[in-house]
C-alpha cells in the first residue's frame, strides 16, 4: 500500500504521533454526531476524557495501534484507526481481545463524498496484513449513512450494546 495515496480531493496516509491531537479532535466529532443529528447542545469537549471514550486515544501509539488520517492538501479531514481492546477493558464494539474495533470520523463537509469507504479500505488492508481475521465497530443505527456504507462494505450486526449502539462485525477475506 503507498504510504500516500492521491484522491479527487484528499491524500490518505499513515498516522504519526503529530497527528494524535487530530484523532481527539475525530473522536469529538464522534461523540457530537449523535447530538448534531437530534438538534442537541453539543458536549463540552471534557466528555473525552470519561474512561469510556479516552480509551479509544489515550497513550496512542502502542503496538496494535493503527491509523490513517485523509488530508486536503496539508489540512486533516478526516481519520480511521482501530485499538484492540480487552474482555476486561471492552469498548463499545467489543467482540474478541483478537478482533480490533475500529473508529472513524470526518469533518462534516466531507462526508458523504467516498472519503469514509477510501480510509475503511485501508484500515481494512493494514488488519489483514496484521494478521486479523475479522473488524468490529459500533455504529448508532439511526445514522443511517454510515449504516448504510458499513452493510456495504461487508459488517453484519452481532449485538447491541448497552447504549443501544449496534456492534457489528465484518470478517476480512
Amino acid at each position: 500500500m503507498p504510504a500516500f495515496l492521491a484522491m479527487d480531493f484528499y491524500q490518505i496516509r499513515a498516522v504519526n504521533q503529530d497527528d494524535v491531537p487530530f484523532l481527539w479532535d475525530m473522536l469529538y466529532e464522534i461523540r457530537s454526531l449523535r447530538c448534531v443529528r437530534e438538534g442537541k447542545t453539543l458536549p463540552p469537549r471534557e466528555v473525552l476524557q470519561t474512561p469510556d471514550l479516552a480509551k479509544y486515544v489515550q497513550d496512542w501509539g502502542r503496538k496494535s495501534d493503527r491509523a490513517f488520517i485523509a488530508l486536503d492538501v496539508e489540512t486533516p479531514i478526516g481519520a480511521a484507526w482501530y485499538r484492540l481492546f480487552t474482555v476486561d477493558n471492552q469498548g463499545y464494539g467489543y467482540i474478541s481481545d483478537r478482533t480490533p474495533e475500529l473508529a472513524i470520523a470526518l469533518l462534516p463537509q466531507y462526508r458523504n463524498k467516498g472519503l469514509g469507504k477510501s480510509l475503511l479500505i485501508h484500515l481494512f488492508e493494514q488488519a489483514k496484513a496484521d494478521g486479523y481475521q475479522q473488524i468490529s465497530l459500533s455504529c448508532d443505527p439511526t445514522n443511517d449513512n454510515a449504516l448504510h456504507l458499513y452493510q456495504k462494505l461487508g459488517f453484519e450486526q452481532v449485538g447491541v450494546h448497552i447504549i443501544q449502539n449496534w456492534i457489528m462485525k465484518k470478517v476480512l477475506n
